[in-house]
């Protein structure tokens, strides 16, 4: 399987190209994700919710149009004012942040719920534990987390971040947090399949396999990419009741 880096992606300049770079933003879909919004509706989103890597913050956006407290982070100041302006103009608040995301274990916030839209794939697998830390410390015991990530077992053959396994998730939040369900979803893009191919660039993805049925992907109505992924949702356990190895 194709692997990739996200280590080289110029995210800034990503954002500042606009509609220019749209092939290289297939997560920049004008809208929340479909999967995001099922979970919300639903009421699976409570108290105070953190955005976590919020990109154009289309997600935060739709959580706080149904009521929700938000707070959005990002590493990309492009984006976090394209989110404010967003919010603006829709005549909703939220709290929109320029950080990288691990300063926040020094902020003292604490947060209800934690939305992981495609982050957490973006970090290097050495990364892990410090990421699954800076969880236990953002988060309220109780907390709930719903994370989206590009899956081993699931996720199409094109270049992009790293692929997680089911098992790669439990062995990393099982200790700690009492994982509810990990289940395969829907993850749009913006770009149809033709685009994918375009991406094949090692300016921008090291790919170390071949590429040939980058063609062959499922699509929505509007032709563009759709790919199976995994939804984590998992709630944080009483201090008491963690342990030192995964559930």
């Amino acid at each position: 399987m194709p692997t990739g880096s996200t280590e080289k992606i110029p995210f800034e300049k990503l954002y500042q190209g606009g509609e220019k770079s749209g092939p290289l933003m297939p997560w920049n879909i004008g809208g929340p994700q479909p999967a995001v919004r099922a979970i919300c509706d639903q009421g699976g989103f409570r108290g105070h919710v953190l955005d976590l890597g919020c990109g154009l913050g289309d997600n935060a956006l739709y959580l706080a149009s149904k009521g929700l407290r938000v707070s959005a982070v990002d590493i990309s100041e492009v984006a976090v004012q394209c989110g404010r302006d967003k919010a603006r103009d829709n005549d909703v608040t939220i709290d929109f942040q320029v950080a990288d995301a691990f300063s926040l274990a020094a902020s003292g916030a604490r947060y209800d719920t934690v939305l992981d839209s495609a982050f957490f794939h973006t970090l290097p697998a050495e990364d892990v534990p410090r990421y699954t830390e800076l969880l236990r410390i953002l988060c309220n015991e109780g907390a709930e987390l719903h994370l989206f990530t590009f899956s081993k077992e699931l996720t199409p053959d094109y270049p992009g971040p790293r692929r997680v396994s089911e098992p790669e998730l439990r062995d990393a939040f099982g200790a700690e947090w009492d994982i509810k369900v990990i289940e395969a979803t829907r993850y749009h893009s913006s770009l149809p399949p033709e685009a994918v191919s375009r991406m094949v660039d090692p300016r921008t993805f090291e790919v170390d396999a071949p590429t040939d049925n980058l063609t062959e992907q499922m699509t929505d109505e509007a032709g563009n990419v759709v790919s199976r992924i995994w939804h984590m949702h998992a709630v944080l356990r009483p201090q008491e009741t963690r342990s030192e190895t995964p559930a």
